[in-house]
């Protein structure tokens, strides 16, 4: 909605009071979930004002406000839903904004515009690096911070719906009419999302759960029994007792209640919920009331079992990086004629090994194309050897384990191409082929090197490090054979390995 006034912003700001407010926990969840979806160092939920924007929530950020000169948000309400800016000093609209040509130094933006219930954009919930990220976010980073955004919104509606009813209860019977319009729009903004909104009479044991539990968790909302018995059996067996304890002694919580735990659908599957409420006191202080906001939370669990599962694979395939690195310096250092040549054998074996590690990073998988791998591992000598790698063969993703394996195994063979074979000439070029094949009812993987058209070769007379490698490296990691021979045409590598050693994924260790 175009405002270019601000007045519209300033009206809908100053119906939910919130600015200058005190910091509410429920907001610093949801800017701590934004900054863990997204990985980001900072987030912030800033409503901008006219002459400032002002942070109700920040993480990794220390003022509390800033200047509309410094405001990267006050863009982004024009924007319609999100907006994201992969580079900061490359937009011209941030390029020069103080906050990115000095400290903080941010180079990255990513915010999701906050809209009152008539439309009008009133901040956002934004996630900032100090690093670009050209990509952006992720398809599920950016849906999740929009997520996020709508529970700052149903927060913010929740919150004026429990100030406007405190005032009716006290007040005339004009202002109870405030209460039922004030109900009405916390119907309607329950609508916009798909988290469950509810209310709980605690004194006539009585429960108000609105149309989402029926879109969520499958139970139609009329007709469960409205009482916390219901509730307190639909949670998972090993948590209710732990809920039920928390929620009945929410006396000496303050003003908020939150707990996780594992909540059943219609069908008898669980879902992993973050409830959490406000609570309303009597005049005596006793809990009378909670109203609060039951969100889905199996996603943001599902992310943080994958993100400790790759942490372990990424540890146990580092010890292995490692053990591998350590060989071959052992070897290399060994069998160097000198310290120059030891030096630059090594710093090339790493560098092989480094080609593979990025392409395994890069697909975000636990496996790589074996192209790749092979062209990754060739790229040292591709600037030298142009278009004298012929390479050849079907779509294969191959586990770490061999990627490493052959990235080592196809470097070896093109330095001793470089040095002795077919690509020392100008003539000479390389054929790297590879097909799947059955033998004995199970597929194996043929993969072959040939040099051609270079100088004659013999068989060498004492068989070196790099040698080793080609022979053993790949066939010892999967299994197979390697054979390798010294045609007067030129050298011929040919391996035979199992798919499924070809396949294999790294073992998780604890």
């Amino acid at each position: 909605m175009n405002d270019p006034s601000g007045r519209a912003r300033k009206t809908a700001l100053t119906s939910y009071d919130i600015l200058q407010t005190s910091a509410e926990p429920g907001y610093d969840d949801l800017v701590a979930l934004a900054t863990q979806i997204c990985d980001t160092p900072v987030g912030l939920i800033s409503f901008v004002s006219s002459d400032r924007q002002w942070f109700k929530a920040r993480i990794g950020f220390a003022p509390c406000e800033t200047p509309l000169s410094q405001s990267v948000c006050a863009h982004a309400l024009a924007e319609g839903d999100i907006l994201i800016i992969p580079d900061l000093t490359l937009d011209p609209r941030t390029r020069d904004n103080t906050l990115v040509t000095g400290e903080p130094f941010i180079r990255f933006y990513a915010g999701a515009v906050l809209k009152a219930a008539n439309g009008v954009a009133i901040g956002t919930l934004c996630v900032i690096d100090t690093v670009p990220r050209p990509d952006g976010l992720t398809p599920q980073q950016r849906s999740g911070l929009q997520a996020l955004a709508r529970q700052v919104m149903s927060q913010l509606e929740l919150r004026r719906a429990i100030g406007e009813r405190d005032r009716a209860l006290t007040l005339s019977d004009e202002a109870r009419d405030a209460l039922q319009v004030s109900e009405e729009r916390f119907r309607l903004s329950s609508r916009a999302t798909t988290d469950v909104m509810w209310d709980w009479d605690r004194e006539g044991d009585t429960f108000h759960w609105d149309d989402a539990l029926t879109r969520v968790y499958g139970h139609v909302a009329s007709i469960v029994a409205p009482t916390a018995a219901w509730w307190f059996e639909r949670i998972h067996p090993e948590d209710r007792e732990r809920v039920r304890r928390r929620v009945l002694g929410a006396d000496e919580a303050g003003s908020r209640w939150a707990d996780a735990y594992r909540f059943q659908r219609a069908d008898g599957s669980y879902a992993d919920v973050l409830n959490q409420a406000f609570l309303i006191r009597n005049k005596a202080g006793r809990v009378v009331r909670m109203t609060g906001v039951m969100l889905d939370n199996s996603a943001r669990v599902a992310a943080d079992e994958h993100q400790t599962l790759l942490n372990h694979e990424l540890s146990h395939r580092l010890k292995n990086t490692l053990a591998m690195v350590q060989a071959i310096a052992a070897q290399t250092l060994r069998n160097a004629a000198s310290l120059d040549d030891a030096r630059d054998a090594l710093l090339r074996r790493l560098i092989a090994l480094g080609k593979a590690h990025d392409i395994l990073l890069a697909s975000n998988t636990e496996q790589a194309g074996m192209e790749s791998v092979i062209r990754g591992a060739l790229a040292l000598h591709d600037n030298q050897q142009a278009g004298r790698f012929r390479i050849e063969g079907p779509a294969l993703e191959i586990g770490p384990k061999a990627a490493l394996a052959l990235a080592l195994m196809i470097h070896e063979l093109a330095t001793n191409a470089a040095k002795y074979g077919s690509l020392s000439t100008e003539t000479g070029h390389v054929g790297i082929r590879w097909r799947i094949e059955e033998v004995d009812d199970a597929p194996q993987v043929r993969l072959g090197w040939t040099e051609e058209d270079g100088p004659p070769v013999t068989t060498p007379t004492r068989a070196g490090f790099g040698t080793r490698l080609i022979e053993r490296g790949l066939a010892g990691t999967i299994g197979g054979v390697v054979k390798l021979a010294y045609h007067p045409s030129g050298v011929v590598c040919d391996l035979v390995a199992p798919l499924a050693g070809f396949q294999e994924k790294v073992e998780i260790l604890n």
